[in-house]
């Protein structure tokens, strides 16, 4: 084969590849026969984050230790704020004195007719409804809302759902205002002994109150949280409690039980 032959050849061969990829990219398909190896393209992806929120906001899934502490500062707070509040009690097993009953009945209601034994201890243990606005109109110190001084071992049950927190404490007897119990450094709505004297003795002296017994249980809390602040409370709890008394010279042993619930809503500080 000539030199010139192959010259002619290579010419045609060219001629045609470029006409081809002319056509090709006049119809939008690139090269159809590559002149020249492909060449390799890296992309670059720079990372980015979102903005963090201010830790001060950030409350939904705080941990169980998070959220006492979260807790004990924003009701120290929210206790000298406003809010509404609203607590229902009520006997599920009414005072029992037995056979006794007639007796301190006559007595109370020397005093005033209207009142009874139920009526006197429910009196003081909070029986009845509770409804109003704090500062406006004031509700008994027991039954506002508390600055708690819970730590994490109190917390039992704990749950969160979004910005609700849920949690269980422990049954208390007998607690005191001092904050021994999980349930005193939450709340002060309970009776002591001396307030129970001090209720019956209050009233009449002649009933005596010897000792009482009052064992609180099954409390359960529902704290809700917005925007970094707690916005509603929920309690509830039950109790029952037994009581020796004597009635001018007969020595009584009585019993009862009640339940309560509670709510502070529309909290603001």
């Amino acid at each position: 084969m000539s030199i010139t032959f192959c010259k002619s050849l290579s010419g045609i061969i060219l001629a045609f590849v470029v006409f081809i990829n002319t056509f090709g990219n006049f119809i939008g398909v690139g090269d159809i026969i590559p002149t020249e190896p492909a060449e390799t393209t890296t992309t670059t992806v720079t990372e980015t984050t979102l903005p963090v929120e201010d830790e001060t906001t950030v409350v939904d899934g705080m941990t169980k230790a998070e959220f006492v502490a979260f807790l004990n500062a924003e009701t120290a707070k929210a206790a000298n704020g406003s809010y509404s509040y609203n607590r229902n009690c009520y006997y599920t097993n009414p005072i029992d004195v037995g056979g006794a009953t007639d007796i301190l009945n006559s007595i109370i209601k020397g005093i005033d007719e209207n009142s009874s034994l139920d009526t006197v201890v429910g009196d003081f243990l909070g029986i009845g409804s509770y409804t109003g606005e704090m500062p406006e109109d004031y509700i008994d110190s027991n039954y506002q809302l508390k600055a708690t001084t819970l730590n994490e071992d109190d917390i039992e049950s704990f749950a969160v759902n979004g910005g609700v927190y849920t949690f269980t404490l422990a049954d208390a007897t007998n607690p005191k205002k001092t904050g021994e119990t999980s349930f005193s450094r939450f709340t002060n709505d309970f009776v002591t002994h001396e307030e129970v004297v001090d209720g019956i003795s209050g009233f009449t002296t002649a009933i005596k109150v010897n000792s009482t017994t009052a064992n609180y249980k099954n409390i359960k809390v529902q704290v809700t949280v917005a925007d970094g602040k707690i916005t509603n409370i929920k309690y509830s709890y039950t109790f029952d409690a037994a009581l020796s008394i004597k009635a001018l010279v007969v020595n009584v042993n009585g019993t009862g039980a009640a339940a309560t619930n509670a709510e502070f809503s529309n909290i603001e500080y």
